[in-house]
């Protein structure tokens, strides 16, 4: 069994009208480098995360803060059961300090939706201090996500859709973090 496999990814959604609140622990035994490595490759996401087709920088700076903020599309399909539907995105991006990437969604192009179905959509991945040393700590990754939408979804029918996608997008991540620290112990 590989070290993504032993990842358990729950994700926990509450949801308030139109507003879902997602929260989720991935406890990963790689070091914080290969997780922060590997959740900001943008141009790297199509080849891990599903739902993804292409992603692209099209602004980076860094502030006199010390943060990094840029602007990535992402183009690929929200999938829930048999419905698939094309979407391109453009977030606006700040990490801080390699620990925190916080991602704000600024335009949303859902195909036949246009405009109409996303109010919101915040993501944040955090890395957390590690616990024990060496090739045995393992280190937390945090990730919360509010996505408010325009028209209401069928009851029970939104949180399920996106429990789904977010633990499939994290199972991905794990899988590549797992990946890339393979390839790093080898060589």
């Amino acid at each position: 069994m590989d070290d993504a496999a032993k990842v358990s990814v729950h994700v926990d959604v509450k949801r308030t009208g139109k507003r879902f609140d997602a929260e989720a622990v991935l406890e990963l035994p790689a070091s914080a480098r290969t997780i922060w490595e590997t959740i900001t490759d943008y141009d790297g996401l199509p080849g891990f995360m599903p739902g993804i087709r292409s992603c692209r920088v099209l602004e980076r700076e860094v502030g006199p803060d010390g943060i990094e903020r840029l602007k990535v599309e992402q183009k690929g399909e929200f999938r829930f059961l048999l419905f698939a539907q094309s979407m391109t995105v453009v977030v606006a991006i700040e990490q801080q300090a390699k620990r925190v990437a916080d991602a704000k969604a600024v335009s949303f192009d859902l195909g036949f939706l246009k405009r109409s179905a996303i109010d919101i959509f915040e993501g944040r991945y955090e890395i957390l201090p590690a616990r024990g040393r060496g090739k045995s700590a393992i280190v937390p990754l945090r990730y919360t996500a509010v996505i408010g939408l325009k028209l209401p979804p069928p009851p029970s029918i939104g949180s399920i859709a996106v429990r789904q996608n977010l633990e499939k997008q994290l199972r991905a991540v794990a899988a590549e973090v797992a990946r890339r620290t393979r390839g790093a112990d080898a060589t």
